[in-house]
């Protein structure tokens, strides 16, 4: 790649070219759950009762039922549990379709006998089966009683397993009713808030896997306090950016409060730089110069800048007169590519309006110059005056254990 030298401070550089509601839903009110005769076993002979009570209370006119479970018009019908095939299957070679269909199995039981199916989940031998097993019983319990489900979560004493069980209780939960899954996270944050963050990117994480992205978005800007609201607003932008950008960069914009729109934005970068750094870049020239713009768009050209240089260095070259500074980051993401020849990434650094970055990138270039030539190296450094004295002291030491001292040193 060749690129034309940059002038002074810049001018443009040439360069070549989930519907029923059921423990979740009573948890709304704060003291509706599932009834302690259902809390730890949902049978055949009171599942369809439970089912209608909910129901009712819930003013739903369906029911979204879970994998095993059915309905014939008028009443419940349960697949029944198989333990011969559960039998079969587990003395069978290990394989990831056996695997999956334990799981399978276990979740379906689960919704029916949730202590039973945590028992043969841990009762697997081998410890990564063991996890999914558990995970697999987690989603079933969850999908009709979510409630006890991440009660169950919560007593586990382990940071991870507890968030990795909440992640599936909500995935659960969330397969029946979205709102209802939100909810119970909420409570599950004011129970345990030492773990709230991590408990609310999954929940966000599941939402935006299903492709309910505003919601996901609407539950990050709940965040309680700024780290966590900005944890969450990071979280759900960037994985709505991934995939639908324009979509999130206009929900972004149309924030009114202008530290959420910030953290909004600053997620909708973190996605997608990696995915269309170019589209990324023409849609923060738009917004109002100032504040984190020029901090944006230096992410997004570091990334463009990664994947294809010289579209990115075009770029710049065609937007450094209107945006000055705000283009610096980027242009200290060319400066300092390695295939560069020294004398051209020099030129690009000058042209760095930021006293401090400018600097900096010249000491990264002057760092790899002199392995490749010592005296070219020494001979800019000795004429530069863009150094700042911290950085000039270093290269100087460099020089120096080089053999030969520079001048005026």
């Amino acid at each position: 790649m060749t690129v034309s030298n940059p002038s002074r401070r810049r001018k443009p550089v040439l360069m070549l070219g989930v519907v029923l509601v059921l423990g979740a839903a009573c948890f709304w009110a704060g003291r509706f759950s599932v009834s302690p005769d259902l809390a730890g076993r949902i049978t055949p002979d009171n599942i369809a009762g439970t089912l209608v009570r909910l129901e009712a209370f819930a003013g739903k006119a369906t029911a979204v039922l879970p994998a095993g479970i059915q309905t014939n018009g008028t009443s419940i019908v349960l697949s029944s549990w198989d333990e011969q095939q559960w039998q079969s299957l587990l003395s069978q070679p290990g394989t990831v379709a056996r695997n999956m269909a334990l799981a399978a199995m276990l979740e379906r039981l689960a919704a029916q006998d949730p202590d039973r199916a945590m028992a043969l989940a841990k009762g697997e031998v081998n410890l990564k089966l063991r996890d999914s097993l558990v995970q697999a019983a987690l989603h079933g319990w969850a999908r009709l009683s979510p409630t006890n489900a991440a009660n169950w979560a919560l007593a586990l004493t382990d940071p991870s397993a507890r968030e990795a069980a909440l992640t599936s209780v909500f995935a659960g939960a969330l397969a029946v009713d979205p709102e209802a899954a939100v909810h119970l996270c909420n409570l599950v944050c004011q129970q345990d808030p030492g773990g709230a963050a991590g408990y609310g990117s999954r929940l966000i994480d599941a939402l935006s896997e299903a492709g309910d992205f505003g919601a996901a978005a609407q539950l990050a800007g709940q965040g309680d306090g700024t780290v966590q609201r900005s944890i969450w607003m990071a979280e759900a932008y960037s994985k709505w950016a991934e995939l639908q950008p324009t979509q999130a960069a206009a929900a972004a914009v149309a924030i009114t409060d202008p530290d959420i729109k910030n953290e909004a934005l600053h997620g909708v970068v973190g996605g997608w730089a990696s995915t269309d750094p170019a589209g990324l870049a023409n849609f923060l020239s738009q917004l109002p110069s100032g504040g984190d713009r020029g901090l944006m768009l230096g992410q997004a050209l570091q990334s463009w800048v990664g994947q294809d240089p010289v579209a990115a260095a075009n770029w710049i070259n065609a937007n450094a007169t209107a945006f000055g500074q705000d283009l610096d980051q980027g242009v200290e993401s060319v400066a300092t590519l390695n295939t560069l020849k020294p004398e051209l990434a020099v030129a690009w650094a000058e042209s760095i309006y930021n006293d401090q970055l400018r600097s900096t990138a010249l000491t990264d270039i002057l760092r790899n110059w002199a392995l490749t030539d010592p005296s070219a190296a020494r001979n800019f450094f000795e004429t530069t005056q863009e150094l700042q004295p911290a950085d000039q002291q270093q290269i100087a030491e460099i020089f120096a254990g080089m053999g030969g001292q520079t001048a005026g040193q």
